[in-house]
């Protein structure tokens, strides 16, 4: 059997539309912001500077860091989570606190009670966000802040936030196997 040059095509669009149905998960951990940590800085948790009420309360937004990533050209978003504790494994509690990213517009964690296991506990506590569709064109821009907002005295204590966005390709891809699918049908519907 030969194959001609129609055929090569017919193959080729197969080929790239079943590649294009590949689902993408970009995982990213932030960049910590060091100016606001306890000496010396944690690379993989959040331990910040103690507050004694000593200054004003509530004391301003926390900057914790900054998620920065790439959605891969043609991909769409069509899940993303974040995830984290409160507490880490060198402290494993945190200040009563909110966490926010975006500015401070989306609220994806809390520890509002103080003598809720994340404030009192003896290990951290698990919390995770699941962002709306409505959500995902904050994401777009390739980079997100995270910031807290502390209610108490201590220290905010983050362990290990993650972000994780899920992307699959426009449905334009899907269109280019749908096309070589049919191509192929016909092709060979007409020997």
């Amino acid at each position: 059997m030969t194959i001609t040059p129609l055929r090569y095509f017919l193959l080729a669009c197969f080929a790239l539309g079943c590649a294009s149905l590949a689902h993408a998960d970009i995982i990213v951990t932030p960049t910590f912001d060091p100016s606001n940590q306890a000496a010396p800085p944690d690379t993989t948790d959040y331990e910040g500077n103690f507050y004694d009420f000593s200054s004003t309360f509530p004391p301003d937004p926390i900057t914790i860091g900054t998620f920065d990533f790439t959605i891969p050209t043609g991909d769409q978003i069509v899940g993303a989570t974040i995830s984290g504790t409160f507490g880490d494994v060198n402290i494993p509690t945190t200040a009563v606190t909110d966490l926010f990213v975006d500015d401070g517009n989306i609220q994806v964690a809390a520890c509002d009670d103080p003598s809720a296991p994340c404030a009192v506990g003896g290990s951290p506590v698990s919390w995770s966000y699941t962002f709306t569709d409505a959500q995902f064109g904050d994401l777009a821009g390739g980079s997100i802040d995270f910031t807290a907002i502390q209610n108490s005295f201590a220290a905010v204590v983050v362990g290990a936030p993650t972000l994780d966005i899920q992307t699959v390709p426009e449905p334009s891809s899907i269109f280019t196997l749908a096309g070589g699918l049919l191509a192929f049908a016909a092709c060979r519907r007409r020997k």
